[in-house]
């Protein structure tokens, strides 16, 4: 009596078991390709070798490397981002990103690219799983897939950084995976499901508060548009539970990340520097666009974002104009909200005066994922097989292959300058100075190892995306002044005011200066000026 009663017990947990290995098999797959296109790339050709030439020569890039080699080390931790402060996800995905790179910076850009994408990729299958639970598994895992396809090759073409931003810690990773995410919060029927969804939620609004400017505008239009066909009661529960979510991380933000925040988001809020950003825009993508692929890729996605918008347009007017008998669908307004997404998106940032060519990853990127995402049930056994045949030929022909095999360099790269300075800083001569945009790309990569605290043109310490601790309990004994950076160089002037002429100086290359300091009484005047010195 009891075998077959066993036997329908195990049938649907080995089911479960099946289902888990299949997603598990799939994120696999996806977070690997992904760290062989970070290789094929580290390996390549040096006009599209992004994780050499902007992952390790960008000091934005290796913020959270350092945040959790600070935490690892014991050392104590009063760091201060910008206004996105990190937390939830990239500080957790940062951690394991570190581990498992061992400490290598190099490996550690790698790890983090697979993790990210490997997030996405779980993120955009539980989506697909919601909006078609008539589905199989095997056409969520294939929908999934198709979608990620733009974050797969757009990254292996490598002619832009815009086209790899989702795969750095830094970038704006938390907004991506928040917009993709949230509208699985209102879908999921499990009570447990939605409170880990909406912690997740909080967590990362409270860490990046740019996602807000994304996400709710295109939420608002979204439930104003069920209020007009069902009336306002249809809509009340949601209206509801998103104003507690947003309340709840504000209170986040307030309590507990605040003191983290380089400075405040209204910050921002500025016209005179909105103004100055737009002037920006132009110069900016003229370059991109100088790149014939770049242009074309930069074309498609605001096709695509154009296309979202008429989506949701024609969208909308369906959905007000059907049957009233008609029962309420979800799927629709999802719809509804992915097409908003991009150019409401964009609107919003203007109407706050925010607007930055930072951001542009939801306005050309995201796009391409969201029209992917509603490819029809019956394109997606011929769009799936096509699709992972336009990923292999373009890692044909961009030499993928090659650049794995050539990428061996990479995982111990070091710029010319990082070189110079392991080579000819004197013996126990391992902590200096240098501007923000220095500090980071300079000695993340060090084999001495030598650490540069970061400070401003005119000598102030300088507390963005940096530890307090470094400047206000540390003393340094060199200062690189480089004239060719990507801010004003700090002043010889200033330094040799303040501590007198150095000791001993090189030069590593055109523009690009070591002051060292040696005499006991100039090293104590530098460390006693930054350890008292608030800063900025």
């Amino acid at each position: 009596m009891t075998e077959p009663v066993l036997e329908r017990a195990a049938a649907p947990s080995g089911a479960r078991l099946r289902a888990a290995s299949a997603i598990l098999g799939a994120t696999a797959l996806i977070a690997v390709l992904t760290a062989l296109i970070v290789l094929a790339r580290a390996g390549g050709d040096t006009a599209t070798a992004w994780p050499v030439t902007w992952e390790l020569q960008n000091s934005d890039n290796g913020v959270l490397f350092q945040y959790v080699h600070d935490m690892l080390t014991g050392r104590t931790l009063d760091w201060s981002f910008s206004p996105q402060v990190y937390v939830f996800p990239e500080v957790p995905m940062s951690v394991l990103a570190y581990v498992l790179a061992g400490g290598s910076v190099q490996a550690y850009f790698v790890f983090v690219a697979a993790i990210n994408n490997a997030a996405l990729f779980l993120g955009l299958y539980l989506l697909v799983r919601l909006l078609h639970p008539s589905e199989r598994q095997a056409t969520w895992l294939a929908r999934a897939g198709i979608a990620m396809l733009p974050l797969l090759i757009l990254p292996l073409l490598g002619t832009s950084w815009l086209q790899s931003y989702h795969l750095a810690p830094t970038y704006y990773f938390g907004m991506y995976l928040l917009v993709i995410a949230a509208p699985s919060f209102y879908l999921v029927s499990s009570t447990r499901s939605r409170v880990l969804l909406g912690a997740a939620i909080v967590l990362t609004a409270a860490s990046n508060p740019l996602a807000l400017v994304f996400c709710v505008p295109p939420l608002i239009l979204v439930l104003l548009v069920r209020s007009v066909r069902h009336g306002f009661r249809s809509t009340r529960r949601a209206a509801a539970v998103s104003g507690i979510l947003l309340l709840t991380a504000l209170a986040v933000r307030v309590v507990f990340f605040s003191r983290l925040q380089g400075t405040s988001p209204l910050n921002y809020i500025d016209l005179d520097a909105f103004l100055g950003r737009l002037g920006d825009l132009e110069p900016h993508f003229a370059l991109m666009v100088a790149d014939t692929t770049t242009r074309i890729v930069l074309t498609v996605g605001a096709l695509c974002a154009v296309a979202c918008l008429v989506f949701a347009i024609v969208g909308a007017v369906r959905y007000l104009r059907a049957d009233r008998s008609a029962v309420p669908t979800d799927r629709a307004l999802v719809g509804l909200y992915f097409g908003l997404v991009p150019l409401a998106g964009l609107s919003a940032t203007a109407a706050l005066l925010i607007t930055h060519y930072l951001y542009a990853w939801l306005v050309l990127i995201g796009p391409m994922v969201f029209v992917l995402l509603a490819v029809p049930r019956r394109w997606v056994p011929r769009v799936a097989p096509i699709g992972a045949g336009v990923l292999l030929v373009t890692g044909m022909v961009t030499g993928a292959v090659s650049g794995v095999a050539g990428s061996g360099d990479y995982l111990t790269a070091r710029s010319a300058e990082t070189q110079c300075l392991d080579e000819n800083l004197p013996a126990g001569v391992e902590l200096g100075y240098s501007t923000f945009s220095d500090a980071r790309r300079l000695s993340l990569t060090s084999e001495r190892p030598f650490r540069l605290i970061q400070i401003t043109a005119d000598a102030q310490p300088s507390y963005w995306l940096t530890n307090r601790t470094y400047a206000k309990t540390e003393g340094g004994q060199f200062f690189y002044i480089n004239d060719h950076g990507d801010e004003a160089a700090i002043s010889t002037a200033v330094i040799t005011g303040l501590f007198g002429n150095p000791d001993s100086s090189f030069g590593c290359g055109p523009g690009q200066t070591v002051l060292v300091y040696s005499e006991p009484s100039k090293l104590a005047a530098i460390k006693t000026f930054y350890n008292e010195n608030p800063g900025t």
